[in-house]
């Protein structure tokens, strides 16, 4: 609503209301501005994907170790069946007629034998370690994707509100303008005095003849002075402006 508008409306509105009215208004905004900070801060929080990202490269680091460890192995396997190969096409070419050389050849033969087989068990073991590491990486990846989704989802909900919330903000910040500007300028001092000094409550209601604020009972004459359009009354004990419907 435009600015004209609401000052229109609240021209034919008394004091007691109007500074009602801006309670209810900066109570609102209170709690606005309050879920907008809430809502800021949400989004700037990055700690589950942080956290789900060191898994991932903890878990790539250790892709990595394993993946190289079994190529190295790998590597040690072909190189140790070489030289049984070598060794024994030494053995059976018939170039080797000595028989301690023969029989030289043939210890070594069986010495690198027992190696490779001690070398297939490290392989092996460095196969299932590959294979390990990469279905934990595989699950590191999985589950950032999913934080990373449901992040983004939630933001999305965030915005949604956020851009709500600045909406409203403004719209009654338009109303509180038109209404701040229709008070006395003392009367919006104490108004204002009161909020600092009142944990935000300037304004309190009359309901079952009491101040509804801090509870005290108002006397006949303070009740019939609430009641009028243009009159500013105070609590006797807790010191609000006091508003009678």
């Amino acid at each position: 609503m435009p600015l004209a508008a609401y000052a229109s409306i609240i021209s034919c509105m008394g004091q007691p209301f109007k500074l009602f009215r801006l309670q209810l208004i900066d109570t609102h905004l209170d709690k606005v501005k309050k879920r907008l900070h809430a809502i800021e801060a949400a989004l700037n929080q990055d700690e589950p994907i942080r956290r789900a990202n060191v898994k991932v490269d903890k878990s790539s680091k250790n892709l990595q170790e394993a993946t190289k460890a079994l190529q190295k192995i790998e590597q040690q396997v072909e190189a140790q069946q070489a030289k049984i190969e070598e060794t024994e096409s030494a053995l059976y070419s018939g170039s080797v007629h000595n028989p301690k050389e023969l029989q030289d050849l043939n210890n070594e033969a069986q010495a690198l034998k027992r190696y490779l087989t001690v070398l297939e068990d490290r392989q092996i073991e460095a196969m299932l370690t590959a294979e390990d590491a990469e279905h934990h990486h595989a699950m590191a990846l999985a589950y950032f994707r999913k934080v990373q989704a449901e992040t983004i989802e939630k933001n999305a909900g965030l915005i949604g509100e956020q851009s709500r919330l600045n909406k409203d903000l403004e719209r009654q910040k338009i109303e509180r303008q038109a209404i701040a500007s229709s008070i006395p300028v003392e009367d919006l001092e104490l108004y204002e005095n009161l909020r600092q000094q009142r944990s935000g409550v300037a304004v309190a209601k009359v309901t079952d003849r009491a101040c509804s604020a801090c509870g005290t009972t108002l006397n006949a004459a303070l009740l019939q002075a609430t009641r009028s359009p243009n009159q500013i009354v105070r609590c006797t004990t807790c010191s609000r402006i006091l508003y009678s419907q």
